[in-house]
């Protein structure tokens, strides 16, 4: 197993968040679940498709106001499990795959996208709107990192194929997608309490910032995104960002300790 943990590990870490995030989100919908049991059957979940042959970690659906808006109930849900479950099992999935047009289910993936998007404001504070605005920042980069490389497939090419300006952008988008999820916790936590003015609060997250890009669980700037010892990586990337990181705490602290 250890030569996968390098790509397990982030993935792991996502879906923790992942959970935590989607209970968060139906909570505020209204239906109220307990997060250590959902992070407990996405577990389990994942520990049994893996030793039937799975390869993808479990996670609660995202999406659970805009279903609910929808007049979707637990039957919903379920039905759902059950019909791709089996359909997986005996092919009818791959067959709807082929036969659904793609024009037939994006509506339903931008509405869903939508309501996700306004809860994110709707449910915080506004005076905290400016950290939901700067967490978007590392999704959008990973969307972008997502369709630039169906482009330049379309077109023969790969990211190795880019130079100058090209490739520096590509390597800055490719540090801010990889980890965006945990990327966006960072970021968004860190604005949060600059805002209510707890700074040392601030200059402690982005610490944490600072260690988790030195092992590349956020920021790697490996193509896959794949964690590694800080010793092991060539590019001198991640021990700049760490810096800079720890600069940014540094700051905070002292200011917080002038207004103390």
């Amino acid at each position: 197993m250890l030569p996968y943990l390098p790509l397990a590990v982030p993935f792991a870490l996502a879906t923790v968040v992942g959970g935590i995030d989607n209970t968060e989100s139906a909570i505020v919908a209204g239906d109220e679940y307990r997060t250590r049991d959902i992070l407990l059957t996405e577990a389990v979940a994942t520990i049994a498709a893996g030793c039937c042959g799975g390869v993808i970690q479990n996670t609660p659906y995202i999406g659970h106001p805009a279903y609910k808006a929808m007049g979707a109930r637990a039957g919903y849900t379920l039905a759902t499990g059950l019909l791709i479950g089996v359909g997986a099992a005996v092919g009818v999935v791959a067959v709807l795959v082929r036969l659904l047009p793609e024009a037939a289910v994006a509506p339903i993936l931008v509405f869903v996208g939508l309501q996700i998007t306004a809860q994110a404001f709707l449910a915080s504070p506004a005076r905290h709107a400016p950290a939901v605005a700067v967490s978007f920042l590392p999704a959008v980069a990973a969307l972008v990192l997502i369709e630039g490389s169906l482009l330049l497939g379309g077109a023969g090419r790969s990211p190795a194929d880019l130079t100058g300006d090209g490739r520096l952008l590509w390597g800055a988008l490719l540090v801010l997608g990889n980890g965006f999820i945990l990327t966006a916790l960072v970021w968004g936590s860190a604005v949060v309490a600059i805002i209510d003015r707890r700074l040392p609060v601030a200059a402690a997250v982005l610490a944490i910032a600072a260690v988790a890009t030195l092992f590349g669980l956020i920021h790697s700037p490996l193509s896959g995104g794949a964690v590694f010892w800080p010793w092991a990586v060539a590019s001198g990337t991640p021990h700049a960002l760490a810096a800079a990181y720890g600069v940014a705490a540094s700051l905070l602290l002292l200011l917080g300790r002038g207004e103390a």
